[in-house]
């Protein structure tokens, strides 16, 4: 070893039961994605008896050990990844949702310090941890979650609008009324084809992710962005929250190299 960080991910693949043995022996009960037992609620005893089977065979898979005293010591990486995602600084939440898809694939980014982790959910009771070696890969991982392919280049558009009015044209053009929701959009003075080039894209069953970001710089401030990617194969959109309250959303098109750019500053 030389020392230099990896430049591949460093990942681990854990059962529900393996990470709530490590959630324990870190004190905690609790990271985003970690989900009720998909089997229902289980009594005490029988929760005890999963998380010691767990601690088995995490030590059978050589991601923990136990000392002569009996303490269980984990492994350096697992320590790592499930300790910066209960710890975090920064954080990032992505939900997308594919065409009509009604329940969202979903990723979490964390960042504490120089360590950046990503927790994905293959399976409803597995949790895949990933140590990543920058933001750069993080933000290719969160594209590649929303699916996101460049689109032709064209002419960039953009406009702002409440959110109240960006929802209600949502609502019009997924239920088929497209000349009511672009005609909505003029009249709230948005240029006509930009209005008629966005409404068609949400009119043509979009791919729809939801991304949040909350980053703590370390002047004891907490700031939090979001926007929402919508995206039919012929434009990318980005709906951007502002900073302050109540403030409308600017909407434009966008690119992948926008979109990691973003990504990179907010977190």
């Amino acid at each position: 070893m030389n020392g230099e960080k990896s430049l591949e991910p460093i990942n681990i693949l854990l059962s529900r039961e393996e990470l709530l043995f490590v959630l324990n022996a870190l004190q905690s009960d609790f990271i985003p994605g970690l989900d009720p037992d998909p089997q229902g609620e289980l009594t005490l005893a029988q929760e005890t008896f999963g998380i010691t089977v767990a601690g088995r065979a995490l030590r059978a898979r050589e991601l923990a050990r136990q000392r002569p005293g009996g303490e269980v010591e984990l492994h350096t990486a697992l320590l790592t990844m499930v300790g910066v995602c209960i710890y975090s600084q920064n954080v990032l939440f992505a939900y997308h949702w594919s065409g009509n898809a009604t329940l969202p694939t979903r990723y979490f980014g964390h960042i504490r310090g120089n360590d950046i982790v990503a927790h994905t959910r293959p399976d409803e009771v597995l949790h895949l941890f990933s140590l990543l070696p920058d933001k750069a890969q993080l933000a290719d991982q969160v594209l590649a979650v929303c699916q996101y392919a460049d689109v032709p280049s064209a002419p960039p558009l953009e406009f702002s609008a409440p959110a109240e009015l960006f929802a209600q044209v949502r609502q019009l053009a997924g239920a088929g009324e497209a000349a009511k929701a672009t005609n909505l959009l003029v009249g709230n003075d948005v240029a006509a084809e930009t209005a008629r080039t966005f409404v068609d894209t949400l009119a043509h069953a979009p791919k729809v992710s939801i991304l949040q970001t909350v980053k703590q710089p370390g002047d004891g401030t907490v700031q939090k962005r979001d926007f929402t990617l919508l995206q039919n194969g012929h434009q990318a959109w980005l709906a951007i929250a502002a900073a302050e309250p109540d403030a409308p959303l600017r909407i434009k098109t966008t690119s992948g190299a926008e979109i990691r750019t973003l990504l990179t500053e907010w977190l």
